[in-house]
């Protein structure tokens, strides 16, 4: 029990025993279960700690060992409380305080979301919305079952729910369908197929419908490539009816692209100066609180720019600026770019409080203009050319050649790439044309 009184509120005092025979009073306590803890031996003298309780029945024991004991410490909630016993403000500063987390501790301040993937946390909380439900609202007020199928019914990829209210925070963890929610139904409609492109066509299956293509022929975009009609004839040879149905082909061609793009002559070049600029907002409900640390120098920067400023207004005002010529002041121009940090008040692992504050760096920034150097347009023309080759084979489209040409003008640099590649054509078209009825 060497630890049970001072993790109990009971608190407990710390001993300096000499005299007589310390080791027989030790051997004592410890035959009555009042054995002491955290022992040190010093001049003679043994120090330790005991707890209220026990300390009042080791009197007799003392008496019968012949040892002397004195109070060096007080230690614990109750001593805290003797101490503090006039101390009225402090004592109702606790309590309120208190009472405020008690307070606090009845409304919701955090909304989480944990499994979102295809929805966003700002489309969610926009529904979140719409059933009343915010931050700052009381707990009691939220239904955990109605807030669940409202989400499995209003998202549908929306398979599994789970929400639930802890300390002051709400936490809705989500499981996604992955895989498709419906199967899209089969059209039959009749559709002829037309080029999206315009291209050489390389090669073609036609697998329904009536070609009016070959390969190897060149096609213009809209053009025809496999017509839905198809005639029906009799053993004579003669037509009798004309059928339409959905057209289905692979037609692939060697298409052509192009693309441009300007590159300006000079550029913007940004050096930093190292100094630093931190500012600190403290929001409480409608309490605003900003804390702004200037960076090194700035201080002295502008009460020297104001002290110029004043003796130039008063030498304007005096008509002295005309006889001393004095010369307009150059500054160089920077600018500030800000980073902030947004945190919330969090007490415990799931209690957090509607206390915020924003921590601002502002880092100093000077430039100036400079040419681009014939590597820097280079490598812009590389990476228009990936970009625009990126986007192609997203597409689906073979790459088959391309070239790029850097030309030289007045404003700048123009990037022109050429790119010859082999795609898929067909573009469905719908078909208005009934089936005419006539003879099987």
């Amino acid at each position: 029990m060497t630890g049970e009184w001072r993790k109990s509120g009971n608190g407990y005092l710390r001993l300096r025993i000499s005299g007589g025979s310390i080791e027989r009073f030790l051997n004592l306590c410890s035959a009555n279960g009042l054995e002491p803890w955290d022992l040190q031996a010093e001049d003679g003298c043994v120090e330790c700690s005991m707890g209220l309780r026990p300390f009042r029945l080791i009197r007799p024991l003392a008496r019968k060992a012949g040892v002397h004991m004195r109070i060096v410490g007080r230690y614990g909630l109750p001593f805290f409380i003797y101490r503090n016993r006039k101390r009225e403000g402090a004592v109702c500063g606790l309590l309120a305080f208190a009472g405020l987390l008690y307070a606090f501790s009845l409304f919701v301040w955090n909304i989480t979301f944990e499994g979102n993937y295809h929805y966003s946390r700002d489309t969610l909380m926009g529904h979140l919305e719409t059933l009343d439900i915010r931050c700052g609202m009381r707990k009691s007020g939220i239904s955990c079952e109605d807030l669940e199928e409202s989400l499995r019914s209003t998202f549908p990829e929306i398979t599994w729910v789970s929400a639930s209210v802890m300390g002051t925070r709400l936490i809705v963890r989500i499981k996604e369908n992955e895989v498709l929610s419906s199967v899209p139904e089969k059209d039959d409609s009749p559709c002829e197929l037309a080029a999206a492109r315009s291209g050489t066509v390389t090669r073609m299956v036609v697998r329904q419908g009536r070609a009016c293509v070959s390969v190897g022929d060149r096609v213009e975009k809209g053009q025809l490539l496999v017509a839905s009609g198809l005639s029906v004839k009799n053993d004579a040879g003669e037509v009798i009816r004309t059928k339409y149905v959905r057209a289905d082909a692979d037609v692939y061609a060697q298409t052509d692209y192009s693309y441009r793009v300007e590159f300006p002559r000079f550029c913007r070049q940004e050096i930093p100066t190292g100094r630093v600029r931190r500012e600190y907002l403290l929001m409480a409900g409608m309490f605003r609180a900003r804390l702004q640390i200037p960076a090194k120098g700035e201080l002295a920067e502008g009460l020297y720019d104001g002290a110029v400023s004043f003796a130039v207004w008063l030498a304007g005002m005096t008509g002295l600026d005309r006889i001393l010529a004095i010369p307009a002041q150059e500054k160089t121009e920077t600018f500030w770019k800000e980073t902030d940090q947004m945190h919330q008040l969090c007490l415990f692992e799931d209690f957090f409080l509607p206390v915020y504050w924003v921590e601002t760096e502002s880092d100093e920034y000077t430039f100036y203009e400079r040419s681009h150097t014939m590597e820097e347009v280079r490598s812009a023309a590389a990476r228009a050319e990936e970009k625009y080759l990126e986007n192609l084979c997203e597409k689906g489209v073979h790459i088959i050649e391309n070239n790029v040409k850097i030309l030289e003008y007045g404003a700048g640099y123009l990037i022109e790439g050429t790119v010859k590649a082999e795609e898929e054509i067909v573009s469905a078209r719908s078909v208005e044309a009934p089936e005419t009825p006539g003879e099987e």
